[in-house]
């Protein structure tokens, strides 16, 4: 059988000192400095929110910026395309007049060279009709 007597009083005494002790140097400095590390990293985790949403706001700037820069240059393009179709038909129509001119006073040329051919055999066709129709007859013909 257990005694009770002053020894389990002095007992329960020591640890509630112990246990005061322990409270005071231990414990409340570990959970103080658990708490404190609890709001650095509630403050880091927070920091980090911001920056990655600076990010995601930076991110998106760059985004809008190449959009409209690629939405800017193929405005560009098509304005080049469009002032190069129309230097194009513009060169063309230039070239297409040339053609014409060249092609007028070559067709004139070969008509006036047409009618001194036919002028020249108009003349030698006479001569010959008139040999041949000498040497036919076998007289001379005026």
């Amino acid at each position: 059988m257990i005694e009770l007597d002053w020894t389990l009083f002095a007992q329960i005494g020591n640890f509630l000192v112990l246990l005061i002790l322990l409270n005071l140097v231990l414990f409340r400095p570990i959970r103080r400095s658990l708490r404190d590390r609890q709001a650095r990293l509630a403050a880091a985790a927070a920091e980090v929110d911001g920056i990655h949403a600076q990010g995601q706001g930076v991110q998106n700037q760059v985004q809008e910026s190449l959009t409209a820069a690629r939405r800017d240059g193929l405005s560009q393009k098509e304005q080049l395309r469009q002032a190069g179709a129309q230097g194009e038909a513009s060169l063309l129509e230039q070239v297409k007049g040339e053609v014409d001119a060249q092609w007028t006073q070559v067709e004139k040329k070969i008509k006036d060279d047409m009618g001194k051919a036919r002028k020249a055999l108009h003349d030698q066709a006479k001569s010959f009709a008139q040999i041949m129709a000498s040497k036919i007859l076998g007289r001379e013909i005026s």
